[in-house]
C-alpha cells in the first residue's frame, strides 16, 4: 500500500504545511524538506565517500550497505544533551541512493518554482517520490486514498 502527506503552500507566509498520515516515516523524510536541511549541501554529502552520517537533532541521514537510511532521533529532543551514537532500528526508513538523490534534486527545483501542492508518497518499494501535477494527484485520490486536494 502506498503511504503519502500533502505539502500545502500557505499564501500568507510562503512555507508549506503538511497534512496526511501520522506514520514516522514521513518525519525524516520531512526534515529533507527543512529550509535549514540545505539539499545541495546534501547532495555533496552523497558524493563524499569519507562523510558517512548527516542529519539535525530530528533526524539521522547513514549511508548504510549501499543505501541510504534516514532515522527518526527526534526522540532525543527530550533529553537535555542529545548524542546520536545508536539510533533506533525500529525507526528506521531505507531508500536506494538513487531515489535520495531524485528527492533532492526534485526539492532543489521545487523550492524554486514553489508549487501549490506537493503530494510526498512512499510506494510499496520505499521508493519515494514527489508529486505536482494536479492530475497525477487526483488519479491517487480518485484511486480512494483518503486525502483531498481542495483542502
Amino acid at each position: 500500500m502506498k503511504q503519502f502527506i500533502t505539502m500545502k503552500k500557505s499564501q500568507e507566509y510562503d512555507v508549506y504545511t503538511f497534512t496526511g498520515s501520522g506514520d514516522w516515516k514521513f518525519g525524516p523524510i520531512i526534515q529533507l524538506f527543512d529550509p535549514f536541511m540545505r539539499s545541495g549541501w546534501l547532495i555533496e554529502w552523497l558524493g563524499d565517500d569519507e562523510e558517512t552520517i548527516d542529519g539535525n537533532e530530528c533526524v539521522d541521514i547513514r549511508k548504510e550497505k549501499g543505501a541510504i537510511a534516514l532515522y527518526d532521533v527526534s526522540d532525543g529532543l527530550d533529553e537535555e544533551v542529545y548524542i546520536s551514537i545508536d539510533p533506533d532500528p525500529t525507526k528506521r526508513f531505507e531508500m536506494s541512493r538513487n531515489n535520495f538523490a531524485e528527492i533532492l534534486y526534485r526539492w532543489e527545483e521545487l523550492r524554486v518554482s514553489r508549487p501549490d501542492t506537493i503530494l510526498v508518497v512512499i510506494h510499496e518499494d520505499n521508493h519515494v517520490s514527489l508529486e505536482t501535477d494536479l492530475t497525477i494527484i487526483k488519479e491517487y485520490q480518485d484511486a480512494g486514498y483518503a486525502f483531498d486536494i481542495n483542502k
